[in-house]
């Protein structure tokens, strides 16, 4: 039977670790305020209470063959770092810690003995059941821990093969995400000025309902190598015109950045004005062939 071990007991390592115990795992669990004498006693009966056995000091993960890292990010390095020294060859340590893939190469450098798994958790996030929050998973030994994973009932799936790969995943995702939620505050803090909120939300309504993700993504970078030109005269007027409701156009200054810069790429790569690739991946390799 794999023993599972969990560092870090907070609102992730609740969901995640509830999950676990609650297939049958053999878990434990270490957070550093198990330590704590005040809050400590209170820690430890809710990790009894989950199904898990609570260990105050990490050594207690020694002998664990799985250890999830759920943490918070500013301390994910520190957790690995501390857990060195008791880790032994061979235990797969999984990071599901939401940072940068430059820390996730920190972590696997400072635990030579392990093999680090990169993790990430996306989709509805630690609202979701345990069981069903999606994990993504990178490195040399992410299918091994896609299969204990998935055995004890989670959802995992591996996405690349080099740690960092599935933080840079998350990461690029925020892009998308992220970047819907900058557009749409700016554009809804303009229509409101304006007083044009409910038409503005039927409009982009109609317009994505028409698309499938994956197709309304094609559509959007396949006519941006085509029509950057002209699009570069739209985007100053759309960044005009949230300025000209007293709103800051922060979003709408890097639409023009972006459509400038493709539309004077292709013109000094000489690629004609309304040339829209066929595929995805086509204009995709047209816009990393330009210049720069």
């Amino acid at each position: 039977m794999t023993r599972w071990g969990l560092v870090g007991f907070g609102e992730a390592g609740r969901v995640i670790g509830g999950a676990l115990a609650a297939s049958g795992a053999d878990l434990a669990v270490h957070d550093r305020l198990l330590a704590d004498p005040d809050r400590g006693p209170e820690l430890a009966q809710a990790v009894r209470a989950a199904g898990a056995r609570p260990v105050a000091d990490v050594a207690g993960l020694a002998d664990r063959d799985v250890v999830l890292s759920l943490v918070t990010p500013a301390t994910a390095l520190a957790a690995a770092e501390g857990f060195a020294a008791s880790a032994r060859d061979g235990v797969l340590y999984v990071d599901l810690n939401s940072t940068a893939p430059r820390v996730k190469e920190a972590v696997a450098a400072a635990l030579p003995a392990a093999r680090v798994v990169d993790g990430v958790m996306t989709g509805g996030g630690i609202r979701l059941d345990g069981r069903r929050i999606p994990i993504s998973l990178a490195g040399p030994d992410a299918g091994e821990a896609g299969r204990l994973l998935c055995g004890a009932g989670l959802s995992a799936a591996v996405v690349g093969e080099r740690v960092g790969a599935a933080a840079a995943l998350k990461m690029l995702r925020s892009v998308v995400v992220k970047g819907l939620e900058g557009l749409w505050t700016e554009a809804l803090l303009a229509a409101a000025e304006l007083d044009v909120v409910e038409p503005l939300l039927a409009m982009v309504e109609e317009t994505l309902d028409r698309w499938p993700t994956r197709d309304f993504a094609t559509m959007l970078v396949t006519t941006h190598v085509g029509h950057a030109g002209r699009r570069q005269v739209e985007a100053r007027m759309v960044r005009d015109t949230v300025a000209g409701t007293g709103v800051e156009p922060l979003m709408s200054a890097a639409l023009v950045a972006r459509q400038e810069r493709t539309a004077r790429e292709l013109e000094q790569a000489g690629r004609r004005p309304g040339e829209v690739p066929p595929t995805l991946a086509e204009a995709l390799e047209v816009l990393r062939s330009l210049p720069g």
